[in-house]
């Protein structure tokens, strides 16, 4: 084994290097998926939400000064494929799934087949790329922004459940009958981007309704583990995909990686709306996300190895014994957030020390287990540890690395982008 950096050394060397993996994915529609080797996977087309990922990260690698100028390119390179090869200009909205190539006409085709509905999910990443790179003042982006804003509005947002629809038929018909908490909670996510972008103070009052129901209603009435899936009408569906525990989206039970990323988000969602002068009713937040914190934890080797298993059920017995890239990515970004919000946590005074310590824990695992070579991390291994391809082929994107990584040396608040906007005009 390689020598085994502190979280401030890997940080330094791991964000150049993510940078320039994420490089490789450029196609001439947008970016693709990654395979193994760091080669795209033509198979896999362009797909929204990778797009939207990369466009992201290379908005701010560029804030970062992190080869900038080809940081800056790429990024613009992500918004022009979204302002024009992803978007549906018959129906409005974007594509999931594209070709990598142009045809004759300068254009990809639009794979109905594989991608054939409009989602929320997806579309919550264009907010957040578009919102990034607003920030990294990327042509385009501010359009693409509004039009983003526009676009959820007209359609995501279910004001009277307080919280986002799931996916319609390409034409905005065919509303899906299915809820779910993922696509809420990177909608919460692309609320507190377009707050860092725009000063809307709408959109932390969205984030707030979304939480407010998910975690502070459904989570706590089962003792901090998350129901992932619910009827049109918002009734938990405990046995949703029952069959299907490895769903990369939607897998049964519950998802501990999805612990920590919830703890994060309501966290930086109550540090937005504190800055902001809002008093939304997230005094409750802190203790949410120590329970949050806490239930994700206990399923550390629950199932007799090093790691954190994909899926539990609710009493928190391993469903899937798969480990995924980005749960220890999400747990050391919570990991950091919390100990850097040591004041905060007072009823919990044990709480902030315990997250650093296992920051420096998840640290040393996934330089062990996960990263194959320095920007390459694996992103599925068995219960073994060893890489596996039940749920992910390849190494799709560098977001969650990205982020964890960003975070060794970013404040709690504000979100990402604004965070190294202000770093640099310090």
């Amino acid at each position: 084994m390689c020598e085994i950096l502190d979280l401030r050394s890997l940080a330094a060397r791991e964000l150049p290097a993510l940078c320039e993996f994420g490089m490789k994915s450029k196609v001439p529609a947008g970016f693709g998926y990654l395979g193994p080797e760091g080669a795209v996977m033509p198979e896999m087309g362009a797909q929204l939400w990778i797009n939207c990922r990369m466009t992201h990260m290379f908005s701010l690698f560029a804030l970062a000064g992190i080869h900038p100028e080809q940081s800056r390119e790429l990024a613009a390179h992500g918004i022009h494929a979204l302002r024009e090869y992803f978007v549906d200009r018959e129906y409005g909205g974007w594509f999931s799934w594209i070709d990598t190539e142009l045809d004759a006409s300068g254009q990809p085709r639009p794979n109905l087949e594989n991608g054939p509905r409009k989602e929320a999910y997806a579309h919550a990443f264009v907010i957040i790329a578009a919102s990034s790179a607003t920030v990294a003042e990327i042509p385009g982006a501010r359009e693409l922004l509004d039009e983003a804003r526009r676009i959820q509005d007209a359609y995501w947002w279910d004001e009277s459940a307080g919280r986002a629809r799931e996916s319609y038929a390409r034409d905005w018909t065919e509303l899906e009958d299915y809820r779910g908490a993922n696509a809420n909670m990177h909608t919460l996510e692309s609320c507190l981007a377009a707050f860092d972008a725009t000063a809307d103070t709408e959109y932390l009052r969205r984030g707030a309704s979304i939480a407010t129901t998910i975690i502070n209603e459904s989570a706590r009435e089962y003792d901090w583990r998350i129901p992932e899936h619910y009827t049109s009408n918002w009734r938990i569906d405990p046995d949703y995909n029952r069959d299907k525990p490895n769903d990369p989206f939607r897998p049964w039970g519950a998802t501990p990686g999805h612990g920590f990323e919830w703890a994060r988000l309501i966290l930086q969602l109550q540090g937005a709306a504190e800055a902001a002068g809002l008093d939304l009713n997230l005094d409750w937040v802190h203790e949410a996300a120590a329970g949050l914190y806490r239930t994700a934890l206990a399923a550390w080797g629950s199932d007799g190895a090093d790691g954190i298993p994909y899926t539990t059920d609710f009493e928190g017995r391993p469903v899937s014994s798969q480990r995924m890239h980005w749960v220890i990515c999400e747990a050391i970004g919570v990991s950091l957030v919390i100990s850097k919000l040591a004041a905060r946590f007072s009823s919990d005074s044990q709480l902030p020390q315990l997250a650093q310590q296992w920051a420096d824990k998840f640290c040393v695992y996934a330089q062990d287990k996960f990263i194959q070579h320095p920007g390459q991390w694996s992103h599925e291994l068995d219960v073994h540890n060893q890489p596996a391809c039940v749920t992910w082929v390849g190494k799709a994107d560098i977001y969650h690395a990205g982020q964890a990584m960003f975070l060794v040396n970013l404040p709690a608040q504000p979100g990402f982008a604004a965070a190294l906007k202000q770093s640099k005009s310090a």
